[in-house]
């Protein structure tokens, strides 16, 4: 996923930077020119508060609005439009303070070409930079979504599978447990407390965490229990775990499937007694 190298009051200090430097650029040429300090000043201020202006209009929009990769060009197209229209927008207020001032009016004159060039570059380049930004935070938000939607489709699936695999141990269960009633009530009772502590740590499971491999075991032996009460001498386990495993992180219901297909394929076919065991290193 793409990160954003700055934030957005980054970008607002970035282009603030630029209208600085342009700011200054423009204060030291006109002071080196001989135009005086009051003229320097005076020009570099107008130039100062119209590109201000500008940045936060430009800002603004950016911030409300992201156009597409296809109006790129379109983009900079207007933005070049826009950038002319500041020298002379410049050009038509700085003279009010200088009216009587012909040598410094001949000038501002002569250097409208320059004046646009350097407005175009200041202003479009402040576009990039705020095209990039915005770029930049619409992949990361989309990548964000991408993330969000597939945890859900794995939280979805997980939600399949034990829909699956619950239905089909409850009819059974609950099956064993009506025949159990009247000729075994003891473990009728004792088997309808461990399907109810088994269905209980199944439901407060959290499906969008790993569990530790020790609470999966803990939940596998109820279930054998379960089922040993269903099949009494006929199925016999074996479980043989490394400590080291205990805190192993898995998915949730990882293990479970297999332990019952163990039982459906090695019980339901054959009346002799089974085994049926787990190691775990």
């Amino acid at each position: 996923m793409p990160t954003i190298p700055f934030s957005h009051l980054t970008l607002k200090l970035l282009t603030g930077i630029i209208i600085y430097l342009v700011w200054q650029l423009n204060f030291v040429v006109l002071l080196q020119s001989g135009y005086g300090i009051q003229v320097a000043f005076i020009e570099s201020m107008v130039n100062l508060g119209i590109l201000t202006l500008t940045n936060m209009t430009i800002l603004q929009i950016f911030r409300y609005y992201n156009p597409p990769s296809s109006k790129f060009w379109l983009i900079l197209s207007i933005a070049a439009i826009f950038a002319i229209l500041l020298p002379i927008m410049a050009k038509l207020i700085i003279p009010v303070f200088f009216t009587g001032n012909t040598a410094y009016t001949e000038f501002l004159n002569r250097s409208t070409y320059v004046r646009v060039n350097i407005s175009m570059i200041v202003v479009e380049f402040i576009i990039v930079l705020n095209l990039l930004w915005n770029t930049l935070h619409e992949e990361l938000k989309t990548g964000s979504r991408r993330q969000e939607m597939h945890a859900l489709a794995k939280e979805a699936e997980l939600f399949k599978l034990r829909q699956q695999l619950q239905p089909h141990f409850l009819f059974n269960s609950l099956n064993s447990i009506n025949a159990m009633v009247v000729s075994r009530p003891q473990e009728a009772r004792k088997m309808i407390e461990q399907l109810s502590t088994f269905l209980r740590a199944t439901i407060n499971r959290k499906e969008d965490e790993m569990v530790p491999f020790n609470e999966e075991m803990e939940q596998i032996d109820r279930y054998l229990q379960i089922e040993k009460l269903r099949f009494g001498h006929r199925l016999n386990t074996s479980i043989n775990s490394a400590e080291t495993c205990n805190n192993a992180q898995l998915p949730p219901l990882l293990l479970q499937p297999v332990v019952e297909n163990a039982i459906k394929f090695g019980l339901y076919d054959t009346t002799e007694e089974v085994t049926i065991q787990i190691n775990a290193q």
